[in-house]
């Protein structure tokens, strides 16, 4: 079994909506990897506390980081600038979780398309696609055949 942690970027609307796009990324971890990976991020987060003053429990959001710091004003930018570079460096470094991301551009759309809807569809799709064909990391089962009865 796979976890699936989604995060959405930007707004469903599509009429005077503030974004251009919707986004969805996911983290996939297979459950045998899941504590160990958990583990890892904490540590890395400790790291990121001790060596940039970042609290354990304030969000990374390159936006903020970057445009509008709100409670990380605190830290210099170059130095948040230095935070996202790691946690992209530490997410590299992941060779248990797989990375789906699904891009909607707005533009065009027909007020009646229901961006969220498609966006999870086609997020789900691959997740499904992904698994069934087994190029998630993670165990491998060599007989396939109690998946295809059960």
């Amino acid at each position: 079994m796979y976890f699936l942690y989604v995060d959405e970027s930007g707004d469903t609307g599509i009429v005077n909506s503030p974004s251009s796009f919707y986004i969805l990324s996911g983290i996939v971890v297979h459950e045998l990897e899941w504590h160990n990976t958990l583990e890892k991020i904490i540590d890395f987060r400790r790291c990121l506390r001790k060596d940039f003053g970042l609290k354990l429990r304030e969000e990374i959001h390159a936006m903020n980081f970057i445009h509008n710091p709100g409670a990380t004003a605190r830290i210099p930018k170059y130095r948040r600038l230095r935070i996202l570079r790691e946690v992209l460096d530490f997410e590299a470094s992941l060779s248990s979780i797989s990375i789906l991301n699904v891009v909607v551009d707005k533009s065009g759309k027909s007020a009646a398309y229901d961006v969220f809807e498609n966006a999870w569809k086609v997020l789900l799709q691959r997740l499904h696609n992904t698994a069934e064909n087994r190029n998630f990391p993670g165990p491998k089962k060599q007989d396939r055949s109690w998946d295809r009865h059960h």
